[in-house]
């Protein structure tokens, strides 16, 4: 009896002792699931093996929390360019807001067209106006794909007048040889403008547009009030071969009359 009720305190008086240092150490945290799982793909991602650093990049992209960011920033600057588009391809979809000055510098210096065009994608998700510099930049570049993510990334700007100042360069994107570069204008156009009005006209009237392309034209201008000097060209495709021009030329209409 007398043993047993020492040992009941002896136990209460150990768990008392734990209590007061545990409480008064704030540097212990109770130690999680995530902790040993992000320890194992830190080490991971310090092997010398590409994939094995690959891997451990994707294993934390939908992991939350400081510590999974910062291995996936520390993946841009990997040697190899799998892993650094692996980075850039997670924050697409989960933008880390200290990350974008690292996606800024891939867009502008990178040698890699590959990781170039997907800097410049991830870039365009955060819609900061201090990057039109970085799209403007390369929307010079030879390679289409480059210029198509460029003038995405440059319309995707939460700014105005940023865009506005700019309006040569979307004109100018308007008339690009790659009819993929003007699908990607057409589509992400978002501002109004007296410019681009005229250009989207001569745009329609120009001889052999692919049918694709009248349907982008013509959606784009249902955001104006139509001129009547314009309206005999709209009026002519509703008689094109193609329902699809048909139908949007007709909705084109319908748009002026309910402005």
């Amino acid at each position: 009896m007398t043993s047993s009720c020492g040992k009941k305190i002896f136990n209460g008086l150990m768990i008392w002792l734990l209590s007061v240092l545990i409480g008064s150490c704030n540097s212990i945290k109770p130690i999680t699931g995530y902790d040993s799982v992000l320890v194992y793909y830190e080490n991971g991602y310090k092997s010398d093996n590409w994939k094995t650093r690959l891997e451990a990049i994707q294993a934390v992209a939908t992991i939350k929390g400081e510590r999974a960011e910062n291995l996936i920033i520390q993946a841009l600057h990997d040697p190899h360019n799998a892993i650094k588009i692996e980075a850039l391809q997670i924050l697409s979809k989960r933008p880390i807001k200290r990350a974008r000055v690292y996606i800024r510098d891939l867009a502008l210096n990178s040698q890699n067209d590959n990781v170039r065009w997907n800097a410049l994608r991830t870039l365009s998700h955060y819609r900061d106006p201090r990057d039109v510099s970085v799209f403007i930049y390369n929307f010079t570049n030879d390679d289409w794909l480059i210029r198509e993510a460029s003038i995405i990334g440059l319309l995707s700007i939460d700014d105005y007048s940023t865009k506005y100042i700019h309006m040569d360069v979307i004109i100018k994107a308007l008339d690009d040889s790659s009819i993929s570069v003007k699908f990607a204008t057409l589509s992400h156009l978002n501002i109004k403008d007296r410019a681009l009005y005229s250009k989207l006209v001569q745009m329609l009237q120009q001889e052999n547009n692919p049918p694709s392309l009248l349907v982008a034209i013509l959606k784009a201008l249902q955001a104006y009030t139509i001129e009547e000097k314009d309206i005999d060209k709209i009026v002519e495709l509703l008689t094109h071969s193609n329902s699809t021009v048909r139908i949007t030329a007709l909705h084109t209409l319908k748009s002026k009359k309910d402005m």
